[in-house]
């Protein structure tokens, strides 16, 4: 099933993007991360997105999946 999957997204990003080899995409996948602040005074908690290179941009919107670029709250 894990095969099938990951065949079928490298064939979607080489179809609508550009061919790349699945080590290039499980790097860039890989390359994204994001910091949790927690501020002690109000006990709130916040979430601050690295940079996002172009290519995973690329991967996370032609999966329909949404990519935050700014810092928001953890409710």
């Amino acid at each position: 099933m894990a095969y099938t999957l990951i065949r079928h997204l490298e064939h979607r990003v080489r179809l609508q993007y550009k061919k790349l080899l699945l080590q290039q995409i499980r790097k860039t996948l890989l390359s994204v991360q994001a910091s949790i602040l927690h501020d002690k005074k109000t006990n709130k908690r916040y979430v601050l997105p690295s940079n996002v290179p172009l290519d995973a941009e690329k991967i996370y919107k032609l999966m329909d999946v949404s990519l935050k670029t700014s810092v928001y709250r953890i409710m």
